[in-house]
């Protein structure tokens, strides 16, 4: 074969090359852009991120604990302040906080929410039951780790989307109304990241510290428990029937005071108006 003709054929092949690489850089320019603002969802799957073992899953636990304690009437707004002071010294988040004092038979009580840190707890459970007797003591707890990693996830595909929205923004040269609708695309995803950032606070609060609800009643006294129980009891309703019975009279008399205006009256003067008749009958 000749030289030239030689020559010729491979500069064809050269030529070509060249333009289907052309073509290939170009598609995946294309394909480029388009995964940029593709949904993680649609990515290949030799991309996707490899699914976590049951081993390596982290648990995400909301535990609670509910406490009855008792002590003396006297004792208690002691020992709820001595409790209250023990937790802030722990830096626990004071959730509520109240007592009740004695009111005529009603016996002083307290209550008491905090939320503290696993490592602090059984300090606290443990001045509790210094300080005061502990009646019952329930513990509960609920996984919450299916919600949390789907709040996580969502966190990290909307901070991908608004990032890259910004960066669209950012270098867009399209029309106006082209860069309207991505902004407006951006304020939606900001505005639902800020709603899923807030929900995963909440949820780190319930998984990252134990609820402890704390009742403070107080123990009951040797006539409410002794032999002399049946006859306090007994006074109380003797006490109940008589007022029940003067509620009943009072409303009895407020119900036919409206008819006394026409019974008084009708009964002066009916046996007048009789003792006329019948004197003109008999004259």
């Amino acid at each position: 074969m000749d030289k030239r003709v030689l020559i010729f054929v491979l500069i064809g092949f050269l030529l070509i090359g060249g333009c289907s690489n052309r073509e290939e850089s170009r598609e995946a320019r294309r394909f480029a852009d388009v995964s940029a603002v593709m949904p993680d969802s649609f990515a290949p799957e030799k991309e996707r991120s490899q699914p976590v073992t049951g081993a390596e899953l982290k648990r995400y636990m909301a535990v609670k604990h509910h406490l009855v304690v008792e002590t003396d009437e006297a004792e208690l707004p002691k020992a709820w302040e001595s409790v209250n002071e023990f937790c802030r010294s722990l830096g626990c988040d004071i959730v509520e906080s109240g007592i009740s004092q004695q009111i005529q038979n009603t016996p002083p009580s307290g209550s008491l929410v905090v939320r503290v840190v696993p490592k602090d707890l059984k300090r606290l459970l443990d001045h509790v039951g210094k300080v005061t007797h502990i009646v019952t003591h329930m513990r509960e707890s609920e996984d919450k780790t299916g919600v949390v990693i789907d709040v996580e996830a969502k966190i990290r595909n909307l901070t991908e989307l608004r990032n890259r929205l910004r960066t669209m923004l950012a270098t867009r040269t399209g029309s106006l109304k082209d860069v309207v609708e991505v902004e407006r695309e951006l304020s939606r995803a900001q505005s639902e990241l800020d709603s899923l950032v807030a929900t995963r606070k909440a949820l780190a609060n319930e998984t990252d510290k134990v609820a402890v609800t704390i009742d403070f009643q107080s123990k009951q006294s040797i006539a409410g428990i002794g032999a002399f129980a049946p006859v306090v009891s007994a006074w109380h309703e003797i006490g109940h029937i008589f007022a029940g019975s003067i509620a009943m009279i009072m409303t009895f008399i407020v119900a036919i005071a409206p008819w006394l205006i026409l019974i008084v009256p009708g009964v002066w003067f009916l046996p007048r108006l009789l003792r006329k008749l019948f004197r003109r009958r008999a004259n």
